[in-house]
């Protein structure tokens, strides 16, 4: 009877590393994500401002571009590295003032390194200079010609120039 035991108990044993081995593996396929990658408090904030205009055509655009903004943070659940956070600040504004209003939220709030979602050469050349004055860089600005394009160290572009898509 002790040598039927002894045979029989090496398979058993096998059987339950294998099970333990498996319910290993689908632990690990689990997208557990969501409960690492929460945000801690001590995380430093990075504020964006994105604008809305009272314009139709250019709030559609410009809510287009937060909209795949939005989704590439959320992707990250709102953290670009360990410990920095990104939090949107929506603001609103006249078309006409865009430049004052852009400067009285950058004088108001201190941790905004970047305005995101505007479209437009007039708008981008009318707010170059607060962009420059307070070291803030205008992140993805949707432009239609190469009249503000160029080097510059607070204009980050996604797209090519205009006149080099027409090259292509």
């Amino acid at each position: 009877m002790a040598v039927g035991w002894v045979a029989v108990w090496p398979r058993e044993q096998r059987a339950c590393a294998a099970a333990r081995c498996l319910i290993v593996a689908l632990l690990l396929l689990l997208d557990l994500s969501c409960v690492v990658a929460q945000s801690s408090g001590g995380d430093r904030v990075v504020k964006v401002v994105s604008f809305e205009f009272g314009i139709p055509f250019l709030d559609d655009f410009s809510r287009n571009i937060m909209a795949g903004f939005n989704a590439s943070l959320h992707s990250r659940n709102n953290s670009i590295m360990n410990g920095v956070r990104v939090e949107i600040v929506e603001k609103k504004a006249e078309f006409t003032n865009y430049a004052s209003d852009l400067s009285a939220a950058l004088n108001n709030d201190s941790n905004i390194y970047a305005v995101v979602g505007h479209c437009g050469d007039k708008l981008l050349l009318n707010m170059k200079d607060v962009l420059a004055a307070r070291n803030v860089v205008a992140f993805d600005p949707f432009t239609g010609s190469s009249l503000v394009r160029g080097w510059n160290p607070n204009l980050y572009f996604l797209r090519a120039d205009p006149a080099a898509e027409l090259l292509a």
